[in-house]
């Protein structure tokens, strides 16, 4: 027993030391550090491409919305110019709208039959893409190469939730979340349209494009960070890979 006693270590496990925990409060710091310049800059990379993924997510919730409900919707976002502050809403906040019948029994509506005729009322509360990043009616355009008729993204003046009317930019799907492009005709299907998003802040300067200012152009004068996506006849999307397939006439 004794010698068995005299082989048994008493020491604990190894503690850190004071350097190595130094070392690891730095690494953490520097951790720290970073994420919070990325989510300051509004020109990072990841922050556009949060807001695709927040704008292809709309999409989907507009198609998803249309085909629930057997009506039409809209994604629809605000035009106002006019706002310029630092939290603007200005091509940035989005909302999906569906087509009500506003008829006295409006409320008891079963969906058997496709609503045509109605109000636009908005179905959620909507989202604001990130900071730095604004919806480009510019270069949202149609696929030149693609076949189908329609022209340039819809306008309108709607009532965005309980605030005042407003002037909006919007994309418009039917009651199977098919994409409906403005002036597309009946008998073929609507061209597929891109919608882009850029690196921006609002002003109305002389360099501003659709009340906005790319934080940064090329020899072109067209803004460098860039990102969109297709939405196609059939309501699903695509992502714009390249500067190309954005810029492309």
């Amino acid at each position: 027993m004794q010698f068995f006693l005299k082989h048994v270590s008493t020491r604990g496990p190894k503690a850190f030391t004071l350097v190595e925990l130094l070392v690891v409060v730095t690494i953490i710091g520097i951790m720290m550090s970073l994420t919070a310049t990325v989510l300051r800059d509004p020109g990072s990379g990841r922050t556009i491409d949060s807001g695709i993924d927040m704008l292809t997510n709309m999409v989907q919730e507009a198609r998803a919305t249309a085909q629930g409900n057997d009506t039409y919707t809209r994604l629809v976002i605000v035009d106002d110019p006019r706002d310029t502050s630092q939290d603007t809403r200005h091509l940035r906040y989005m909302v999906v709208q569906m087509l009500r019948r506003n008829t006295k029994d409006a409320g008891s509506y079963d969906g058997s039959s496709v609503a045509t005729q109605g109000e636009w009322v908005s179905t959620s509360a909507g989202a604001l893409l990130p900071a730095g990043v604004f919806f480009s009616p510019t270069y949202s355009r149609p696929l030149s190469w693609a076949e189908g008729s329609g022209g340039r993204i819809g306008t309108a003046v709607t009532r965005i939730g309980r605030s005042k009317k407003a002037r909006v930019f919007y994309f418009e799907f039917d009651e199977k979340g098919r994409f409906v492009a403005p002036g597309a005709s009946p008998a073929s299907p609507s061209a597929p349209q891109r919608v882009v998003l850029v690196n921006a802040r609002a002003g109305n300067s002389r360099n501003s494009v659709d009340g906005i200012i790319p934080l940064q152009t090329d020899a072109q004068h067209r803004p460098t960070g860039v990102r969109g996506i297709v939405i196609w006849p059939t309501g699903y999307t695509s992502q714009l890979r390249t500067r190309e397939q954005i810029f492309h006439d």
